[in-house]
């Protein structure tokens, strides 16, 4: 059955959770808009001492998902997004005006904050064993390019089972029967591993997705040369405290758990499994994100090829080099 993918604009209003200014640091004239999820990268700059910048304000906009945060760039309301890599290609796709410009990546031998997972006792014991059977995942974003990745390792397609829409981010589908198979992130993947409640089909873990996290720019922000300086500072930002994070698990850990209302031994799980850096922005970045696009295209998700090293900017790449060799 082909899935169709819900036009950008229309996910905003179901999928935008909050606006709201949060602390800048400096009263000075440039603010620059930025759309996390979950509060993910905010608290990630917070707890690492890197969320106050000086010479610019940040406003945050709390998301989820990717495509509506890309929507809000199209229409103006945002400079910044955070969001795995799926969005952009139907942003591209779709002609927004937006560019990836820093790209987060786990790093070698590395896990991944979301998994397909089967309950405990379920006969399905292999990617092959979904042909037919209801898979849960939120369209348009990694998690949709994760199934369709094992599918296609398998010589099947999303037409050779029952998509369904993910309407949370627990195991409510699963738990009620709604679906065989669930897509899951983090907390709820650590939570409900310790819990018992789930059995892993597959992992997100390279090279079942490349493992990508994006900050992405709108043309608008980045033809500005105020807030474009500010992004290279944000760009800069962001790479240090991912670093940190990597480096300091115990002490990071009480802040998430905070952020996600666990207990702090569950959030220095949730940053070991799958820790990360900020990495240039490569020729092999690209090819995979060419792989990426050229499975959409496959599908018949998007209608035409696309030339990915286009959504890319590397005007930042040196200041993302020169954080990861920072004493």
């Amino acid at each position: 059955m082909k899935l169709s993918l819900t036009p950008l604009r229309t996910l905003v209003a179901g999928a935008f959770l909050s606006l709201a200014a949060c602390g800048g640091a400096a009263d000075s004239g440039t603010t620059i808009k930025i759309g996390d999820q979950l509060h993910a990268l905010k608290s990630s700059l917070d707890v690492s001492g890197e969320g106050q910048p000086t010479d610019y304000k940040i406003e945050w906009a709390n998301f989820v998902g990717g495509p509506p945060i890309i929507a809000a760039q199209t229409g103006g309301s945002l400079d910044v997004g955070w969001m795995a890599e799926t969005p952009l290609i139907f942003a591209q796709a779709a002609g927004s005006p937006v560019k990836i410009v820093a790209v987060s990546k786990t790093v070698d031998g590395g896990g991944s904050p979301y998994a397909l997972v089967v309950k405990p006792d379920s006969p399905i014991r292999s990617i092959a064993d979904l042909k037919g059977k209801s898979v849960s995942f939120m369209k348009g974003t990694v998690l949709h390019y994760f199934v369709a990745r094992l599918l296609d390792k398998q010589g099947l397609s999303l037409k050779d089972i029952k998509p369904v829409q993910a309407t949370g981010f627990g195991t409510g589908l699963l738990d009620k029967g709604s679906a065989d198979a669930i897509t899951i992130g983090e907390p709820y993947l650590t939570q409900a591993l310790d819990a018992g409640k789930v059995r892993v089909l597959a992992s997100g873990a390279p090279p079942n997705t490349p493992g990508f996290f994006y900050l992405v720019a709108s043309d608008a922000a980045l033809a500005d040369p105020v807030k474009a300086k500010a992004i290279g500072d944000l760009v800069a930002r962001a790479a240090r405290a991912t670093r940190w994070q990597r480096e300091n698990p115990a002490k990071a850990a009480p802040a998430l758990a905070k952020r996600y209302n666990v207990d702090a031994k569950i959030a220095e799980k949730i940053i070991t499994r799958a820790p990360a850096s900020y990495a240039p922005i490569s020729d092999a970045i690209i090819a995979a994100h060419q792989d990426e696009a050229d499975l959409f295209f496959k599908e018949g998700l998007i209608r035409k090829k696309l030339d990915a090293s286009q959504i890319f900017d590397k005007r930042y790449d040196d200041i993302v080099a020169a954080q990861e060799v920072a004493k």
